[in-house]
């Protein structure tokens, strides 16, 4: 049978005539299931602590498996995807100027026009430098999760070694307290049967 620190506090014994004496008793009775309850209760934060953890894996895990499913041209956070988006609407927007400042450019022969030597081929070569740039951030990102999902199994690892002690220091406590009380039962008995 476990014991639960109320079923330590609410423990009576019965009154024998030189019996042990009750106030010193309840005390102790009080002290150990203090300590049981303290301990019943980091128990309890730990496991919570983990069970966090184990959510926060799995869904890191979750989140690195659909990465490595998709495609690599759609590997890229929503961030980033949304950056691509603007970027491609900002191009077109400079395609459309690019052209209405070329037809106005073209009534000056010359050719020495502020955007005469920008072309599309230019812009969309940084186009790609850009797009480059945002799938390296995605992978920054990726990166970065792997490292935390590491970073949260060791958290985990060490939750679990220190739940380990504290259910080891709590069967020690039981055990010592216990020993101690049947010691002074002992004590006591013995003690009545030499007054006897």
């Amino acid at each position: 049978m476990r014991l639960t620190y109320l079923d330590i506090l609410e423990q009576c014994f019965h009154d024998k005539f030189r019996g042990y004496n009750k106030q010193e008793v309840d005390t102790f009775l009080h002290l150990v299931a203090d300590d049981f309850k303290s301990m019943a209760e980091d128990l309890k934060d730990n496991d919570r602590q983990i069970n966090l953890k184990n959510e926060e894996i799995k869904e890191l895990k979750q989140n690195l498996d659909e990465l490595s499913q998709q495609e690599p041209e759609t590997r890229t956070s929503p961030e980033v995807e949304e950056e691509l988006r603007t970027l491609r609407k900002e191009l077109g927007e400079k395609d459309q100027l690019i052209q209405e400042m070329e037809k106005a450019n073209e009534s000056q022969s010359n050719g020495s026009g502020a955007f005469s030597q920008l072309t599309p081929e230019i812009l969309k070569e940084k186009a790609k430098k850009i797009i480059n740039t945002a799938k390296q951030h995605a992978e920054q990102h990726k990166a970065n999760a792997a490292k935390e999902l590491d970073s949260i199994q060791e958290d985990i690892q060490k939750l679990q070694k220190q739940k380990q002690q504290l259910m080891d220091n709590i069967r020690a406590t039981a055990v010592e307290h216990l020993n101690k009380f049947k010691a002074g039962t002992q004590n006591g008995n013995a003690g009545n049967s030499a007054q006897d």
